[in-house]
């Protein structure tokens, strides 16, 4: 059976590998004949040796080196989360906030928001936009922002006070309503808290 091209040149890239790093090893002070002995043995044995022949699967997908890290998702604008959700959540949304080249700044969120149920921390009211998409959320006494996103699947919880121009510093307030999903509630206005 005749190798195909893609092993032959597979094999004398790898010989070249091997060769280039034996020569790294011989001492600096070794005659050169040394080294192009070495080298000869080391390609002459890799000639000499039988390939194996392997067939990629065709549900191999290719591996991407920019894509997410194993049980990560992509989220959007190069931002990488778990996959699968956290608690109660079967995935999870993501809250993103940004400017680019010093345009104005916009929020948006990733994902669905998903009410899993009042909680300690988190027993405010959703109101819901005309699509059905949880919009925004009352604030109940004792509520606060971490909790408020998880009992949503918002990975970033944290982030709701800022989506809502609010500073970090600024505690939320019971009857407050904040914004979960900015595309959900028509004529938002992103008013991003720390570019004042």
């Amino acid at each position: 059976m005749k190798p195909s091209a893609a092993k032959v040149i597979a094999g004398v890239v790898c010989g070249a590998v091997v060769v280039g790093l034996a020569a790294l090893t011989v001492p600096a002070f070794a005659p050169l004949g040394t080294v192009a002995s070495v080298a000869a043995g080391l390609t002459s044995s890799l000639k000499s040796t039988p390939s194996v022949s392997s067939t990629p699967s065709a549900s191999a997908a290719p591996v991407d080196p920019y894509g997410p890290p194993e049980g990560y998702v992509h989220v959007g604008n190069g931002t990488y989360i778990p996959g699968g959700g956290f608690g109660d959540c079967a995935e999870s949304a993501y809250i993103h906030m940004g400017s680019q080249d010093g345009q104005d700044f916009t929020a948006s969120l990733f994902g669905k928001l998903v009410d899993t149920g009042v909680r300690e921390f988190a027993a405010g009211t959703p109101a819901f936009a005309d699509d059905g998409r949880i919009a925004t959320y009352t604030v109940a006494p004792g509520d606060v922002p971490t909790a408020i996103g998880d009992r949503f699947c918002i990975w970033n919880g944290m982030s709701l006070t800022t989506l809502n121009g609010i500073p970090g510093s600024t505690a939320i307030q019971p009857g407050q309503v904040l914004v979960l999903d900015p595309a959900a509630v028509p004529g938002f206005v992103f008013d991003y808290p720390y570019a004042r």
